[in-house]
């Protein structure tokens, strides 16, 4: 799916934390719609600093780039209000321009989104269903006089310039997740003089072809995920022959989709939602624990572990602002995609299953007509410190991504978890950081990272 999102585990485990509350400042930052436009009309983009709990700390600050596209900031509070980091630096959050509480529209769509699979929909019929929730929300766009063409990574990037300069930091640490990483590097690029350090997890460059890579990134990570049960004693011995039970449960379910009670309302799922579910819980380790359990479930009928899944799709659908999704992946990925290979790739696809029709790549030619030109498509170029975090299960920004990135950023480091995904959170992965931030020049200590960190399979 075309979803890049950070969702940390550790929001729920930081949520019921009774230390004291420090010192947080809230504002509005005032932005043109579209600075390319004179006339344009201004958004008020809402923002947050969290002051260091170190009261005389001159460090400088580390402003947090969320990712999406579309998701908000604002929530991952709760995560920085007790974080390492924050001791003896300002952490500051702003919800992106179009996302949260920053002029936020048409909030409803991802629900409508997850409705989707609650019927059994092939693709066209999937296609069919997005182009009316789509063009429902473009008509109010519309009449509310939105302007489209300013939805995208550089007028994003302009806007946290914008922050720095007001709140008078003169050199800021970014530190980006997932499509954060892409808006990251868009600053790195047209502000370099205002970033101290970067730091990226789960690295999405402009030079990747997210379109294509999407599919056999997923069925990669998928097949890795099954062939470490069948090296794992315990999940092999749980779960045994699982990839071929996989295989006969996803064609079983092309003819024969499950009923389930979801939410006291029926929900039938298909293959496509099988696998939907599927790429979804790839997402951490924490829910590729559960996963040959999802299979299972899948394959003998029985609902909780499958409606649990679904719950984690249905947060995740609703946690993003899709007109900022579209807009960005209209303006920034389509261009540069080739739909002719998609046949091709396909052809490759061991699940035959194109993850990234199912929130509307056929769609997005009809969301807006701008696109970007060449340099949305190019390495970013710099010398500033850069650490860039990836998981080796993740299945839609793999550690491949940042091989051209490494090229071309100087001073730029690559730590890979091996048995970590996309949303990576443990006690080595916040030493690195920590100690990258402290002293972004000198190499860290990546040792920790190599120890092999074993998945904790859910076997009961």
């Amino acid at each position: 799916m075309r979803l890049f999102i950070l969702f940390f585990i550790a929001i729920l485990l930081t949520s019921c934390d009774t230390t004291p509350e420090y010192a947080s400042i809230d504002g509005v930052l005032e932005v043109p719609e579209n600075r390319a436009n004179p006339n344009s009309r201004t958004l008020q983009l809402v923002y947050k600093i969290l002051k260091a709990k170190k009261l005389d700390s001159t460090k400088a600050p580390i402003v947090y780039l969320q990712g999406g596209p579309g998701a908000a900031t604002l929530i991952m509070e709760e995560y920085w209000k007790n974080h390492p980091l924050r001791d003896d630096r300002d952490v500051i959050l702003m919800d992106q321009r179009g996302t949260g509480e920053s002029a936020a529209n048409c909030i409803n769509v991802g629900q409508a989104i997850f409705k989707i699979i609650r019927r059994d929909l092939d693709a066209k019929g999937e296609e069919l269903a997005l182009d009316s929730i789509f063009n429902k929300c473009k008509n109010t766009l519309k009449k509310k006089e939105v302007d489209l063409a300013g939805y995208n990574s550089r007028e994003n990037a302009a806007d946290f310039e914008d922050l720095r300069k007001v709140l008078g930091y003169e050199k800021w640490n970014l530190y980006g997740a997932s499509y954060g990483t892409r808006l990251g590097l868009t600053i790195m690029r047209d502000f370099p003089k205002s970033i101290r350090s970067s730091t990226f997890i789960g690295v999405f460059p402009p030079e990747i072809g997210l379109f294509g890579d999407l599919i056999l990134n997923f069925e990669n990570s998928l097949f890795e995920v099954l062939a470490q049960c069948k090296l794992n004693d315990k999940c092999n011995e749980r779960y045994p022959d699982l990839k071929n039970r996989l295989f006969k449960t996803l064609n079983k379910l092309k003819t024969q989709p499950l009923q389930l009670n979801y939410d006291s309302e029926v929900l039938v799922l298909n293959y496509r939602d099988a696998l939907l579910i599927l790429h979804q819980s790839l997402y951490s380790s924490y829910s590729i624990a559960y996963i040959p359990n999802i299979i299972e479930a899948l394959e003998q009928g029985y609902s909780e572990p499958i409606i649990n899944a679904l719950k984690r799709v249905e947060f995740i659908y609703s946690l993003v602002n899709w007109p900022m999704n579209n807009s960005i992946m209209a303006y920034e990925e389509l261009p540069f995609f080739n739909s002719a290979e998609m046949d091709e790739i396909l052809k490759k696809s061991q699940l035959g299953f194109d993850v990234a029709t199912f929130e509307g790549l056929g769609s997005l030619s009809n969301w807006h007509s701008f696109r970007a030109d060449d340099l949305e498509n190019e390495s970013v170029v710099s010398d500033i410190p850069t650490l860039l975090i990836s998981g080796g299960l993740d299945p839609v920004t793999p550690p491949s991504n940042v091989n051209g990135a490494l090229i071309n950023l100087k001073n730029g480091r690559h730590v890979i978890f091996k048995n970590e995904s996309h949303d990576i959170y443990n006690p080595c992965f916040l030493k690195i950081s920590e100690e990258f931030i402290n002293d972004p020049y000198k190499s860290p200590d990546i040792n920790c990272s190599k120890e092999g960190k074993q998945i904790a399979w859910f076997v009961n």
